[in-house]
């Protein structure tokens, strides 16, 4: 009887860490369903967003929990194809990681990069990329594919795109 209750005591005090944060239902303000996002959020006591400001056509932020980055977006202006941003290193998908049919996304288990349906008279001869890199959480291409999707589309659906298409 001792021993059952010493291991479990034992037990208890291993249990795994849990999330003490809510899962954010928006990455860089761009509505985005928590539990495509909650997958590559870790255990931890506190969950904070960390935007950086548009500079020249990029919009970068940052999901932090307990102080360690864990998910990182942007949005970028290139003159590039997508396959030609894919090959940049801070990207964390390479030229051979997975591209959907349509060719509009490339990812891998660590991050993806979607091609946004979104013009600027400005720069005609540039196209908007979203970009989500992952450090934590789950390691799963399949995931990664439904968020970069959701992501991308929310940067498309976004009132800075429609201001864009309305010129």
């Amino acid at each position: 009887m001792v021993g059952l209750l010493a291991l479990g005591l034992l037990a208890t005090g291993c249990s795994s860490p849990e999330k003490e944060y809510a899962t954010p239902s928006s990455l860089c303000d761009v509505s985005v369903p928590p539990d495509l996002l909650d997958p590559f959020l870790p255990a931890g006591k506190k969950l904070s967003s960390v935007p950086k400001n548009d500079v020249q056509g990029i919009t970068r932020c940052r999901l932090v929990v307990d102080e360690k980055t864990v998910v990182s977006a942007s949005t970028e202006w290139y003159e590039k194809t997508l396959r030609e941003v894919a090959g940049a290193p801070y990207n964390e998908v390479e030229l051979d990681s997975t591209t959907t049919p349509d060719k509009r996304y490339i990812y891998a288990v660590k991050g993806g990069i979607g091609l946004v349906d979104c013009q600027d008279p400005k720069r005609p001869d540039q196209r908007l990329i979203a970009s989500v890199r992952v450090t934590q959480g789950a390691k799963d291409e399949t995931r990664m594919k439904e968020l970069i999707t959701a992501f991308t589309e929310g940067v498309a659906g976004s009132a800075e795109c429609e201001r864009r298409r309305l010129g």
